[in-house]
């Protein structure tokens, strides 16, 4: 009898202890979760319809973003952006590759768009001081993913069904919560001009008088080129590679490598570290990891995804595994070209013209091919 009693109270202890991680994980990931803003509407009488059965297989997408963060100036720019379709029907998953530097329109008010970077929409749609007469679903927390789906639609033909938001902190902790990530790195480089957070505004040693005659006289790389201890040098060998948080983020990051540089190699090496903490999820079976790393992540993403769909996304992450990844990236080799903005900044726009962004749908749709070599029909005119 004693027995029973024990094993009876070891079981009310360990069903205390599930019940109490769940509820910690519940309450952990909903200070993540952000909600839409919607304009009220009138109530008025409506004839109830049936609700169409939601297709199961239906393809749906999760728009990735990663910023910097911090309290300087920026810290809120998408440095890199990324729509995940999941096709079920295919069992496909499509990873699109968006430039922050892609020429956008973005709606700054109730009707007047202007044409900015793609990468100021997550930061336009956050901001409602600056922006205080946006549409209803574009402020507020929820704001700056709203906008970025919303331009990402106009782009892509794809309306993203779920947005998360990442800063560079949060990127390393998930990386170092799953043991580090195997990145097979496609090919050797230098990088020597990866800054240094902490010494960004470093003078290196140079006075007020030196660095007013160097910024007289320079611009853009060269003239972060005479601060060199504001950078270090990275270098990856060529293959396979375990890297902790804070390397995978340089790897990702780089850009200003001779033999990999550039944002579109940069989008190439986002895409193989997207791949590598997939394959690192499923094989170390991540789910019992799941609560202690959210509970790290509240301050550092902003999600759109509820706690119920969440839910059933990691309940299919073995069945997704099983997919053909498909990368699909909009570069100058194929549907966007090389311009320059009214204000002198380096920009890219579709090879149609600006706005015109009826190629790259046909791109995406068909998973990275692309017919003939268009002409460009209209002349970059930025609105700023």
């Amino acid at each position: 009898m004693q027995k029973r009693i024990n094993w009876w109270w070891v079981a009310v202890v360990l069903l205390a202890l599930i019940f109490g991680g769940m509820v910690v994980f519940y309450f952990s990931y909903n200070r993540m979760v952000v909600k839409v803003n919607k304009q009220k509407e009138e109530v008025t009488q409506v004839t109830p319809t049936a609700t169409p059965t939601p297709d199961p297989l239906a393809p749906y997408s999760i728009l990735l973003l990663g910023y910097g963060g911090g309290t300087h100036e920026g810290g809120k720019l998408t440095d890199s952006i990324m729509l995940a379709q999941i096709a079920p029907k295919d069992e496909e998953v499509r990873l699109i590759s968006i430039p922050r530097d892609l020429w956008v329109p973005i709606l700054i008010n109730q009707e007047e768009t202007e044409n900015k970077k793609i990468n100021e929409a997550y930061v336009i749609g956050l901001d409602d001081k600056k922006y205080p007469n946006k549409k209803t679903e574009f402020t507020g927390n929820a704001g700056g993913g709203e906008m970025a789906k919303y331009v990402i639609e106009q782009v892509t033909g794809i309306k993203p069904n779920y947005f998360a938001a990442i800063d560079f902190d949060g990127f390393t902790k998930i990386i170092d919560s799953l043991g580090g990530i195997e990145v097979k790195v496609a090919r050797t480089f230098d990088d020597p001009y990866y800054p240094i957070e902490e010494k960004i505004n470093d003078p290196c040693e140079k006075t007020e008088e030196e660095i007013k005659a160097i910024e007289a006289t320079m611009s853009g790389e060269k003239l972060d080129q005479q601060f060199t201890c504001r950078y270090e040098n990275l270098h990856f060998d060529k293959g396979v590679q375990h890297m902790d948080g804070t390397t995978a983020l340089k790897y990702a990051r780089s850009r200003h490598s001779n033999m990999d540089g550039g944002d579109f190699n940069r989008a190439e090496r986002q895409k193989l570290v997207v791949t590598a903490i997939r394959d690192k999820i499923i094989s170390i079976g991540f789910i019992p990891r799941i609560i202690p790393t959210i509970q790290t992540l509240t301050r550092h993403i902003t999600t759109d995804i509820d706690f119920s769909t969440m839910s059933e996304l990691v309940a299919k992450i073995s069945e997704i595994s099983e997919y053909k990844v498909i990368s699909i990236a909009l570069t100058d080799q194929n549907v966007l070209m090389n311009t320059k903005a009214s204000t002198g900044q380096f920009i890219l726009s579709p090879k149609l013209g600006e706005n015109d962004f009826s190629e790259i749908k046909e791109f995406i749709k068909n998973k990275g091919l692309i017919g003939p070599t268009p002409t460009a029909t209209s002349t970059i005119k930025p609105k700023n």
